[in-house]
């Protein structure tokens, strides 16, 4: 029976060997199935997560978990969004567990924002601008943080959020509206408590 993608297309004829032998214990094929996808992985964790290790930890999980599963995975989706979909629960629940260890110091990956050096007093500005959205976000309910995450920064369809987060796309819209909206409220409280 031939994996179809939700929109009709085929799913890639190498991915779906890949999962094919991977189902069949070959480890260096999974190894290959979810290698594209690991940047987006740990950095969907990183940033539910808040902590490079962390986020680290869920994604290992979240691989042990794919591998252990794979027979699970009908390809009713993109293997990325199943992918996604586990990162996720793993990283919720890895919050969950964690609430006790928020002492710990906040670090998101900044990879993705890469880009020349501003002079230095425009350097610092940038730098507290960032902090301010890092502390917005990290406020934010889960599934909020997650939608904004996968729709802004891992350019994903609302189809695909929705996969990822069992949602339906009309939801995944409505989590990023309210996303968006309670982060800017975020944003101009602080900003209204530094005047």
């Amino acid at each position: 029976m031939p994996m179809v993608e939700q929109d009709g297309r085929d799913i890639d004829a190498e991915e779906r060997d890949l999962l094919r032998r991977s189902r069949g214990g070959d480890r260096a094929a999974f190894e290959a199935l979810v290698g594209p996808h690991l940047p987006a992985a740990r950095a969907f964790a990183a940033r539910l997560l808040g902590n490079l290790d962390d986020a680290e930890d869920a994604v290992q999980d979240a691989l042990i978990k794919t591998w252990s599963r794979l027979d699970a995975f009908r390809g009713e989706g993109r293997f990325r969004s199943w992918l996604l979909r586990i990162v996720f629960n793993q990283s919720t629940d890895q919050r969950r567990r964690a609430t006790t260890r928020r002492g710990h110091e906040q670090a998101v990956p900044t990879q993705w924002m890469s880009r020349p050096e501003p002079a230095p007093g425009a350097a610092l500005e940038q730098r507290e601008t960032l902090a301010r959205v890092r502390r917005a976000m990290d406020a934010l309910p889960d599934k909020q943080r997650a939608v904004l995450h996968l729709r802004v920064v891992e350019e994903l369809s609302y189809d695909e959020v929705g996969r990822v987060l069992d949602l339906t796309p009309g939801s995944a819209r409505v989590y990023l509206v309210r996303a968006r909206a309670e982060l800017r409220a975020r944003m101009a409280a602080e900003l209204d408590a530094e005047r």
